[in-house]
Order: structure tokens, then sequence, then C-alpha cells
């Protein structure tokens, strides 16, 4: 069973309740009276599964610490997460967790529901859905990855590593795929990862080499997931990004739509 948020729109709660199953492939998962627990020993720096996601109610301080123990499995962890869509939830927690040097983060839900936005794919470039044997592209899909991610405050190499076996997990086990934009030289300008599952198609990963942007090539990877997704019969396609950040008025313009917000706090450990 899931713990019920108690005033999320129901599109907004298939959308997040999709995001967690992505992130959940391959992860020990421990369901708690107020969450669920993520754990992947196999990738201890990532905080977007070694956390505690799909809170709600009112967990005390204990609750928490203790959820926290379970995601580090005995081991000290780089950093504490949480993650809650439920309103009443939230302002639960900022109040319990902000004075004690948690920092929150607003993400929006975003969904298309009706006929996929046209997006031309730019000239000198084409798309690409990666075929899991193709390892070749795979390892240039990995590489065009860590180089969008370099310009992240977080970014360490290691940690960047463990994301790419993460995705190529999620391919392996969840059936994932890559969307990647590619040159006519070969080279991989830009990736996405698609999944779907139960009508819902998620889109995640969502980058473009610093090279190569302001172009297009972000809209036109979307539009082109989006696509797939129909094919594979999704009546829903969906995505989440940061509220306050200017990707989110990228997928705006391909009639992606705001249906719900998630927060998560989060401090070094």
């Amino acid at each position: 069973m899931y713990a019920r948020s108690s005033d999320t729109d129901p599109i907004a709660e298939v959308v997040l309740r999709t995001e967690d199953d992505f992130l959940a492939i391959g992860c020990q998962e421990i369901r708690l009276p107020f969450g669920r627990v993520l754990r992947d020993p196999a990738h201890p720096l990532i905080y977007d599964v070694n956390c505690i996601r799909a809170v709600v109610g009112r967990p005390s301080l204990d609750e928490l610490w203790e959820g926290f123990r379970l995601v580090g499995g005995g081991r000290s962890m780089r950093y504490q997460r949480l993650v809650s869509r439920d309103p009443e939830t939230i302002a639960w927690l900022d109040d319990l967790l902000l004075p004690r040097g948690f920092t929150r983060q607003v993400c929006v839900a975003m969904a298309n529901r009706g006929e996929p936005a046209e997006a031309p794919v730019p000239r000198g470039y084409e798309i690409h859905l990666v075929d899991r044997d193709d390892e070749d592209l795979l390892a240039r899909v990995c590489a065009s990855q860590d180089a969008v991610r370099r310009k992240e405050p977080w970014y360490a190499e290691v940690v960047s590593t463990q994301m790419d076996e993460m995705a190529l997990r999620q391919m392996r086990l969840g059936g994932a795929e890559f969307l990647a934009a590619v040159t006519r030289r070969g080279t991989v300008a830009g990736s996405l990862l698609l999944y779907c599952q139960e009508g819902v198609g998620f889109i995640a990963d969502v980058g473009t080499v610093p090279s190569h942007r302001r172009k297009g090539i972000a809209s036109a990877l979307v539009a082109a997931a989006t696509a797939v997704a129909r094919q594979k019969g999704c009546h829903l396609v969906a995505l989440t990004a940061r509220r306050d950040e200017p990707p989110r008025r990228i997928y705006e313009r391909l009639h992606f739509q705001v249906v719900g917000e998630s927060v998560d706090w989060v401090r070094p450990s």
C-alpha cells in the first residue's frame, strides 16, 4: 500500500508516483507508515534515490531520524533528504526541518494530455531512439550527460559515473529508453530518458551539452519522446522540473501543464 496524500490533484499524484517508481528501479525499498525509504547501496552518492520519498502525515523527528538510519543502512550518508507532495505535510515539515538546517526546493509536476506539440529538429541533428545493445552510442550518451552535469554545484566525477550506472540499470531492469540528439559527425548533443508504465510516459534527465544549447535541441527531444510515448499507448506524458528555472518554460511551450508540486528538503549529514 502507498501512503496517501490528503489534498493532491489526482493527475499530480499519478505523475509523482510514476517518478518515484522510476527512481526505485533496482533499489532496495522499505515502506514506512509515512513514506517510502529508497536505498541504493551500489550508488550511495545519489541523493535522488537514497532518501525518504512520498512523505505524508506528521512524522516526528525521531521517526524521521530512524528513516534516515534505514536509508544509510548503518552507514553515514552525504545528505539527508526527504520529499513530499502533500500540502498539509509540506507545512508540517517546513516548521520541523527549516529551523534545523535543511534547505528546501520546489519542483512542479507537468503533464501533457493532448496531442504532442511539434518541435522541429534543428538542422544538422537527428533524434535517435537508442538501442539497448548499441554500446558505442550509449557510451557517447553517458559522456554527453556528464558534460551537462559539470555545471552543477554538486558535480563530482564519481557521482556522475554512479548516475550513468543508475540510468543504464533503469534501461535494463525497467525498460526505460534513451533518446539522443546526434550530429552528422556522430556527436551526442543532448539526450533524455523515457520510462513508460501503465499508460504513463515519464521523461527524465533532459540535458543539452553546453556547446549545443539555444538551438532547440531540448524541445525537439521532449517532443520526440512525447510522440514515442503516445505510440506505446501512453495516454499521459509527464515530467518534473524545478519550479523557478528556465526549462519549465520550454515544457510549457510543448503543451505541458503544471498539475502539482513537490517539495524536497536536504542538508549535509
